[in-house]
């Protein structure tokens, strides 16, 4: 119901003019508007004004706050019959959350033309200031808002009740922007928006934006149920981090462009998508997607048309691997390529490398001059386009080759090489690979196979890339056939290697989980006819002469190191070469049998101490490791007890006889490795 009651009061000079009208009204409804406590004061005097008041407003729309103690004035207001305006105005009220709210305002109306002019300025919003400009024509209507200082962090409180930012996401910082709706032909909205000090994140951490200087400008255009937006991004200054990606755009400035199209509720289409950052990528996509509560790509189709480096590595990856020994390469060079996807996942990849280096300040790594053409895809049972890649050198971990050339397909979860042998350098040999095939790869059913050959590599080279003591000679030999099923690595054959000009053959090998934390090996393992001048100048273990034969059977590794074996060092049968041992393998030898002591003392008094080197017939020793004790032998047992460890020939003869039957492994191998390095060897044993 509505209660009005009219007051005139008439007190001008002229009889019966009307100077100042009153009108109150106690309450007022309708199905968008309730109000109360209102009046309207006007005031009809040589300088009319007039006054609107009221006590609680509520417009029924959603999310629309209530307004109390609205009060609208004009204090200077025009009625000519030309001339309809109200100027020096101003609004004030208390708009629920938002706070006191306060306007300047001014209007004109043209009677011949029935236009309308509003100007309301000086609107707090947010921290910052907001003016708003309109135009009503007959049929026709234009809005523009301009906003300047709104501060980030308040403008998302105040818009939550129609916007909200994801959950766990803060935004601060401030931004001037401007708004501009036509109606005509179609709705339309242009939009600009700046901000000198853009900060966002995310509850995790995951995605952060940091004094970011950035511009947004596009539009919106809404006809016939069809939306149409075109939006241009730029970032000039500031990082953003989102996930292992980091985007620096004060290095590389960013572009974006971007037009999209939706009818009614179907999916969104990109029918342009730029993306540029100078100095770092430029790419270009179009695709569909499907909005909604679980959101999905239709369909893409992504272009890179240049991926240069070192920014790529910056920005892509050196996050990622940051905490591996590739988190600090230096590149160059550039890539290209292109992706497709379809429901969510990548189809296909096609990529192409441009003369790219990475090198490891460390030198564990390095790849020179490498391009080639890298295809992927996720079909299976297509034509499969072949991809290939050259460079001139590489390196890891101290192994250096020269140029390579590798072709392979790769589908799915699948990788093959093709194109016959390829040949893999290492220093002045290489590695012959014959098959390599990986099936499911990263997933718990992965299959491998491979086989390859060795050509002669410099031994003195690779003992020292891998850190081991300087060894003599070279190395090559015969991988067979390698098979990785099931977390079980097998070989089809002997794996055989020649080494201190002798032969070392590998069979019965199985490792189980290689690349798990607890990977276990079972081998056996023989050499025949190893140089022992090699083997011991190599080892710092003294100087010994002849021909060596090697078993170690039933080897069993837990974690690398070895918890079972039965092996046996000896004399190869029919050797003809000089038998020769000196003074120091002596002790040594002796000291694996806790017999150091006593053949240290005799090697320094009587006739012994003239002589540097012995003749010897045969050398022996054994050890079997079960239980991490070593159950000690020899070349033979010795008549009055023990075993003979060298048996001697000649004059003088020297037999050294072990007399411990049980030793500590761990105790054995750390004093033979400390022995090495003081050159003295005393072995605590223990004798059961």
């Amino acid at each position: 119901m509505v209660g009005a009651a009219l007051v005139g009061l008439a007190t001008a000079s002229s009889a019966g003019a009307i100077n100042r009208l009153v009108l109150t009204v106690g309450q007022l409804t309708s199905p968008t508007v309730a109000a109360s406590g209102a009046s309207v004061s006007l005031d009809l005097t040589q300088s009319p004004s007039v006054a609107v008041r009221i006590g609680h407003l509520q417009v029924r729309r959603p999310a629309m706050p209530a307004f109390d103690d609205l009060q609208l004035t004009c204090g200077s207001l025009a009625l000519g019959p030309e001339d309809f305006a109200c100027r020096d105005g101003r609004l004030a009220a208390r708009a629920g959350t938002f706070g006191s709210v306060s306007a300047a305002l001014a209007t004109d109306f043209d009677p011949r033309s029935h236009v309308w002019n509003f100007v309301g300025s000086d609107v707090p919003l947010a921290g910052g200031r907001l003016q708003i400009d309109g135009v009503l024509r007959p049929g026709d209507w234009s809005l523009t808002l301009r906003a300047t200082g709104v501060d980030l962090a308040q403008a998302a409180q105040v818009a939550r009740p129609w916007v909200r930012l994801p959950a766990g996401y803060k935004v601060s910082g401030h931004a001037d922007a401007q708004i501009a709706l036509t109606p005509h032909p179609a709705l339309k909205l242009k939009l600009s928006a700046q901000s000198s000090d853009f900060n966002a994140t995310n509850e995790p951490g995951t995605i952060v934006a940091q004094r970011v200087t950035a511009s947004l400008s596009g539009t919106l255009v809404r006809q016939e149920g069809a939306l149409t937006v075109d939006v241009l991004l730029q970032g000039s200054r500031g990082q953003t981090l989102a996930g292992p990606i980091l985007l620096d755009f004060s290095a590389n400035p960013l572009t974006l462009n971007a037009a999209l199209q939706r009818n009614g509720k179907g999916p969104v289409v990109v029918s342009r998508l730029d993306f540029e950052q100078r100095n770092l990528i430029q790419a270009h996509a179009t695709g569909v997607a499907q909005p909604g509560a679980q959101p999905n790509i239709v369909r893409a189709h992504v272009v890179i048309a240049s991926l240069k480096f070192p920014a790529a590595y910056a920005s892509y990856l050196q996050l990622a691997l940051a905490t591996t020994w590739l988190g600090s390469l230096q590149s160059s060079g550039e890539a290209s390529g292109s992706i497709d996807v379809a429901n969510d996942a990548i189809v296909r990849l096609d990529g192409s490398l441009h003369d790219v280096n990475f090198t490891d300040p460390s030198a564990r790594a390095l790849i020179e001059h490498a391009s080639g053409d890298i295809h992927w895809t996720a079909a299976s049972g297509s034509t499969l386009p072949a991809s290939t890649i050259a460079w001139q050198r590489g390196a890891h971990y101290g192994l250096s080759g020269g140029r390579v050339r590798l072709r392979f397909v790769t589908w799915q979860r699948n990788f093959a090489l093709i194109g016959g042998d390829t040949r893999l350098p290492v220093f002045d040999g290489a590695v012959i690979v014959h098959t390599l095939v990986g099936r499911d790869l990263g997933t718990s059913q992965a299959k491998i196979d491979f086989d390859a050959d060795v050509t002669p590599i410099s031994m003195p080279q690779l003992s020292k890339a891998f850190g081991w003591p300087v060894m003599n000679g070279v190395v090559a030999g015969h991988i067979p056939l390698v098979r990785y099923r099931g977390g079980e690595l097998t070989f089809d054959g002997d794996l055989v290697a020649k080494m201190f000009d002798g032969t070392i053959t590998g069979s019965h090998i199985i490792l189980n989980h290689p690349l798990g934390p607890w990977p276990s090996l079972s081998a056996d393992v023989l050499a025949r006819g190893l140089d022992l001048d090699l083997v011991t100048h190599t080892f710092a273990f003294g100087s010994m002469t002849g021909r060596i034969n090697v078993d170690v059977r039933g080897l069993q590794l837990f974690n690398w190191s070895p918890v079972a074996f039965d092996a046996r060092l000896y004399t190869t049968p029919g050797d003809r070469s000089p038998h020769r041992v000196s003074q120091n393998a002596v002790t040594r030898i002796a000291g694996l049998g806790g017999a150091a002591g006593a053949v240290k003392a005799a090697l320094e008094s009587g006739v012994l101490k003239f002589f540097h080197t012995f003749h010897y017939d045969r050398i022996g020793i054994g050890c079997r490791l079960q239980n991490e004790v070593c159950a000690m032998s020899g070349v033979a047992p010795a008549p009055r007890g023990g075993y003979y460890l060298i048996a001697g020939s000649g004059l003088p003869r020297l037999d050294i006889i072990g007399n411990v039957g049980r030793v500590d492994w761990q105790q054995l191998i750390g004093q033979v490795a400390e022995s090495m390095r003081e050159h003295k060897f005393v072995v605590n044993t223990s004798r059961k």
